[in-house]
């Protein structure tokens, strides 16, 4: 999936969906003298007010898919297929955001590309307005966006947070703050400019 299909589908779902929790996939490591968790985040979902938005790392730099579901499910995950120990979910919205709200607004979504190629710098969008989901950026730019894929991701939220899935982990996707995407950034910053997408609420 290249960076505009992630666009798009992550656009498309968090339009008119509101999240509620960040899920993380792993296992039930029973050989010590307690019970621990050891997370295997190669997907992590997004649970909604109504199904999940799927994402997936497609292993080491090959970017960050995504893809709407009605529920969790790993059953096309090798890893935690094959497991030996219990396969659970943990629950990381709290961690994650921390101010005990239900359900969570996104405001704002940046797409990174991962390579090279991708639209001129500075493009904004407001979703829904005028053009098809997902084809706003291009129409705007003037720049076909290409075949570059997705690098990483940050979802905006009313109340401030900010939630950056990084799939280029070495264990799958890193997941973090507004301070990780802007120190990624300075790492590894000088490509191309984000795919944005702002989220009008209340009319705005």
């Amino acid at each position: 999936m290249n960076a505009a299909s992630t666009h798009r589908t992550v656009e498309e779902t968090l339009r008119d969906r509101r999240v509620r929790d960040v899920l993380v996939p792993g296992w039930v490591d029973r050989d010590g003298d307690v019970p621990e968790f050891r997370p295997q985040p190669v997907v992590v979902w997004l649970r909604l007010d109504e199904g999940v938005l799927r994402f997936a790392s497609a292993g080491g730099s090959a970017g960050l898919t995504a893809a709407r579901a009605a529920a969790v499910d790993w059953s096309d995950i090798e890893l935690l297929v094959d497991a030996e120990d219990e396969v659970i979910v943990a629950s990381y919205g709290e961690q994650l955001f921390g101010d005990g709200r239900e359900e969570l607004v996104c405001t704002r979504l940046r797409v990174h590309p991962g390579d090279g190629t991708g639209t001129s710098p500075g493009t904004e969008t407001r979703a829904g307005e005028g053009t098809p989901p997902g084809t706003e950026t291009s129409a705007v730019a003037g720049t076909p966006y290409g075949p570059a894929e997705c690098g990483c991701l940050a979802l905006d939220f009313e109340g401030g947070h900010t939630l950056f899935l990084d799939p280029t982990w070495t264990f799958g996707i890193r997941l973090g703050n507004g301070a990780d995407e802007r120190r990624r950034l300075e790492l590894y910053g000088g490509g191309p400019a984000p795919l944005v997408t702002l989220f009008p609420r209340n009319g705005a």
